[in-house]
């Protein structure tokens, strides 16, 4: 008896060592589901990340072709606005050479007085020895100066010094 009962606990030592490999070999199987799992979302995420490098990159070199357009476009606006603000200039000049004062300009225009003679400065040649060649009729009166009849010489060859100041 004693022979079957070694063989019986033999047998269930048997048993539960196999219950027990089977156990692993379930406890391994869902390991190595876990981990092929686990590798794939890593193969996913690693993908992601390349994906948002890319988008990355396309979103700065769309930046800046952004930030290039919108040089070019206030470069151009600025030269474009610049022209017209000489064409206005020189629509003032024209103005007060034909008899318009500063202040009648200003109120028309609705530009301060100090912005229409600086307009009109603008304008004017520059003083010196280059601009002695430029023909006199195009020499505008300083902005201080609206265009006014001359003054009659008085006896003492003095002017009136009256109609000057009421500029």
């Amino acid at each position: 008896m004693a022979g079957r009962g070694k063989t019986k606990a033999d047998r269930q030592i048997r048993d539960r060592v196999a219950e027990l490999a089977a156990a692993r070999d379930r406890l391994d199987a869902e390991e190595a589901e876990r981990r092929r799992r686990e590798d794939e979302a890593f193969e996913r995420y690693a993908r992601a990340d390349a994906d948002a490098v890319q988008v990355a990159a396309e979103r700065d070199a769309a930046l800046a072709d952004l930030e290039a357009q919108s040089r070019r476009v206030s470069d151009d606006s600025a030269s474009r606005l610049g022209e017209i603000e000489q064409r206005q200039r020189e629509i003032l000049a024209e103005l007060h050479r034909s008899g318009r004062k500063v202040d009648d300009l200003a109120a028309m225009f609705e530009l301060p007085v100090k912005r229409v003679r600086t307009f009109l400065r603008q304008v004017r040649p520059p003083v010196g020895p280059q601009s002695r060649a430029v023909d006199d009729s195009t020499l505008l009166p300083s902005p201080c100066e609206d265009v006014l009849p001359a003054a009659a010489p008085l006896s003492d060859g003095a002017t009136d010094s009256a109609e000057r100041s009421s500029v």
